[in-house]
């Protein structure tokens, strides 16, 4: 865990992150993100939230950074693969997105709304 916040701490900003992500104020939930990041670069959520920040202010190539960085520290998080996977998609870039989107749907347990969005992504792969 973070060493310069303890987890309350810690939950409060990320939870205040969320709910600016919620009420579509990007730059506000950005700056919060970023706050957490600098002090853990290892903080899997702020990374995601940080990712959708970026995508939802139309910065696909930073979000998809984001995610992938996500994706990486919350290795079994279905939802940032599969966000991961979206922004590469918009980049272009679908072979890795394919990649993505696949660790996404085996991550995704028995959560059928997720599995049937992650297959409608894959079939849009090809």
């Amino acid at each position: 865990m973070n060493r310069a916040l303890a987890p309350r701490q810690h939950w409060t900003i990320a939870r205040l992150t969320y709910w600016y992500l919620e009420r579509s104020r990007w730059s506000d939930a950005e700056t919060l993100a970023r706050g957490l990041l600098a002090l853990d670069q290892r903080d899997g959520l702020a990374w995601k939230y940080y990712g959708e920040a970026r995508c939802r202010q139309g910065d696909q190539q930073e979000a998809a950074r984001a995610f992938g960085e996500a994706a990486r520290l919350l290795e079994g998080d279905a939802d940032t693969w599969m966000r991961f996977g979206i922004s590469l998609l918009r980049l272009g870039r679908r072979d890795e997105a394919r990649r993505a989107l696949q660790r996404a749907q085996a991550s995704s347990g028995d959560e059928a709304l997720l599995r049937r969005r992650i297959e409608a992504l894959l079939a849009m792969c090809r």
